[in-house]
């Protein structure tokens, strides 16, 4: 399997606006969330494991910490059942990028092989 987005034009959230408390999901996450999930694929893959790309536009990118977007964009690949489990991957590419139009991501997963050496 592999899968390329198309541009999700949501802006990403940062998992510091994902959780109060002792890792309780906001408002504001679940709202995010439901939407990303209904832009993502509704297939799934059994594969074993997966790498997976991200890249996200932000109008400001030098104001928050790049692996802050990763978590809750994964969250919400395993919530749409795209992949099983985030354990599954075993490779994990994020790029931020400047953008004057738009805020959004892109994401691609690859099925790979791992193998023990």
């Amino acid at each position: 399997m592999t899968y390329n987005s198309n541009f999700i034009p949501i802006k990403p959230i940062s998992v510091n606006s994902c959780f109060q408390g002792r890792r309780f999901r906001t408002t504001e996450f679940k709202k995010w969330q439901e939407a990303v999930i209904y832009s993502l694929p509704k297939n799934s893959s059994r594969a074993k494991t997966f790498s997976v790309s991200i890249c996200v536009y932000l109008k400001n990118p030098l104001k928050s910490d790049i692996d802050n977007y990763a978590k809750p964009i994964i969250d919400c690949l395993v919530e749409a059942g795209v992949i099983r489990d985030d354990r599954y991957i075993f490779r994990l590419e994020m790029v931020k990028k400047k953008t004057l139009n738009k805020e959004g991501f892109e994401i691609e997963i690859i099925e790979i092989d791992f193998v023990e050496k």
